[in-house]
């Protein structure tokens, strides 16, 4: 009867594992970057970030009937020390997973694009351009997506490196979220000036780029900022990543603590001790790494192999533990035989 109680109590302890490691985080009601200049002047520095929900949905909605874009943007990093690449501006989700980016790695221009052809997360393939930002000047930046490939043209020029993409926009995440200055997640930022942005629905002719880049008007953008006034202060969506900390001692104490009765209630639900401590250990890798992947596809979520580290750091202390255990009533056996004797 015992052994009944403890294998449910196994079967909840599952559950709760999933509940924590799947559900997904929503955003922190109030919990904003301390500056919100940027929503005015569009100077982003670290813990300056802007959002804006209408406006990702705009854009999703009607680059989705086209399967084409262009982006432009004039604008001035403040340092060629940023990588990852810096999310300048960002329609995503998390690291992970999003619809595209314009951002900075070091001098060079990245820019990734999901289509129904690549990955979610718009890696493979993704257009990296060497040598493209310097500091204490603007640049004037136009990315165009054709169906075929992506280009680059800076400052009114097309640049030689390209990237041959393909396939529409179909596979798009619906609650992506649009964002300048970094991403919902606030681990990916970027410090600098953007003087303004648009996107169309469509690959602009190289005359409507260099009207662009002599600072003129060109009709149609379905996205422009400064303008649509809907940019807002970003507000976090991973309750595990507060600001810029890259170590969150509360994390990872959870992730510590929640595998540590894994060993334990293995060993009560099935009083099996031969290779206990193998089975308890493959067990909680399977099981992190499950949630880990997983969390590539849920909203708020980062997968982390830090997490998949101290997981298996909580699972070698509950086997620790019950190894105690066992030679505590090992010992225990053994007095009581001598008394016996």
């Amino acid at each position: 009867m015992k052994i009944l109680w403890f294998r449910l109590a196994l079967v909840f302890y599952f559950l709760m594992i999933g509940y924590f490691g799947f559900r997904p985080f929503k955003p922190i009601t109030g919990l904003t970057y301390p500056k919100v200049e940027a929503s005015i002047t569009g100077e982003f520095q670290m813990g300056v970030a802007l959002e804006d929900r209408k406006g990702g949905d705009r854009i999703r909605e009607a680059l989705g009937r086209t399967g084409t874009m262009s982006l432009e943007a004039l604008l001035k990093t403040d340092s060629l020390g940023q990588g990852g690449p810096a999310r300048i501006i960002s329609l995503a989700s998390h690291t992970m997973s999003r619809n595209f980016t314009l951002g900075q790695d070091g001098n060079g221009l990245a820019f990734r694009l999901r289509t129904s052809e690549t990955d979610g997360n718009g890696m493979y393939p993704s257009l990296l351009v060497p040598q493209v930002f310097t500091t204490n000047r603007f640049i004037h930046v136009v990315v165009v997506y054709d169906g075929e490939q992506v280009c680059l043209y800076v400052d009114g020029k097309l640049h030689p490196v390209s990237e041959a993409v393909t396939g529409d926009f179909s596979t798009w995440g619906a609650t992506h979220l649009l964002t300048m200055g970094d991403e919902a997640m606030g681990v990916r930022p970027w410090a600098g000036t953007v003087k303004h942005f648009s996107i169309y629905d469509r690959p602009l002719q190289l005359t409507e780029i260099e009207q662009l880049n002599n600072g003129d008007a060109v009709p149609g953008a379905v996205y422009t900022f400064p303008g649509e006034g809907t940019m807002r202060p970003l507000k976090y969506r991973n309750l595990a990543v507060p600001g810029f900390e890259r170590f969150s001692p509360r994390d990872c104490f959870a992730n510590i603590i929640g595998f540590v009765p894994l060993a334990p209630l293995l060993w009560l639900a099935f009083r099996k001790r031969k290779l206990m401590f193998i089975r308890a250990l493959m067990v909680g890798f399977l099981i992190s790494c499950t949630i880990e992947v997983s969390q590539r596809g849920i909203h708020g979520r980062v997968p982390s192999l830090s997490d998949l580290a101290y997981n298996m750091l909580g699972t070698l202390i509950g086997c620790g533990l019950l190894w105690l255990g066992f030679r505590h009533y090992e010992s225990r056996n053994q007095v009581r035989s001598a008394k016996g004797k």
